[in-house]
């Protein structure tokens, strides 16, 4: 299950599939988008979790800058208890250095964001999907 979301100058800039054999929902952002355009990613991203219910996201922000900075509020008051509710408990995710990315990451990760769903930040696609591996493994063991 495949979902694409358009900015205003009609570019795709979020992708968000669900990946059943590997069981999580990847993420992939690109380019720029304003802030409307953030809300409507993260929404679309939301339904998809509402549907699938999957513990397991990887949020990729290697190749996007947004505005970020002020939209974390939101996004801990709006998205994360719906998140929550859907089933995510673990969110890897990927962000160049001293980016916009990174920062968000940080603010989840030691927000309230990350109090409530395991986050781990990562500069590499390869290493987050490890992660999200051995989380799922662990899961299994119990």
């Amino acid at each position: 299950m495949l979902k694409e979301v358009k900015n205003v100058f009609g570019r795709t800039f979020y992708k968000i599939e669900y990946k059943c054999d590997a069981n999580l929902v990847e993420a992939t952002w690109n380019g720029t988008a304003s802030k409307q355009d953030l809300k409507q990613a993260i929404m679309a991203g939301l339904e998809l979790h509402e549907h699938t219910h999957c513990a397991y996201r990887l949020n990729d922000n290697t190749d996007f800058s947004g505005p970020w900075a002020d939209s974390v509020t939101w996004i801990t008051e709006e998205w994360l208890p719906r998140a929550y509710a859907s089933g995510i408990r673990f969110l890897a995710h990927v962000s160049r250095p001293g980016s916009f990315g990174e920062s968000a990451g940080e603010a989840m990760l030691w927000g309230k964001i990350g109090s409530q769903i395991e986050v781990q930040l990562f500069s590499n696609r390869a290493d987050a999907v490890d992660w999200l591996q051995t989380m799922q493994r662990a899961a299994f063991k119990v």
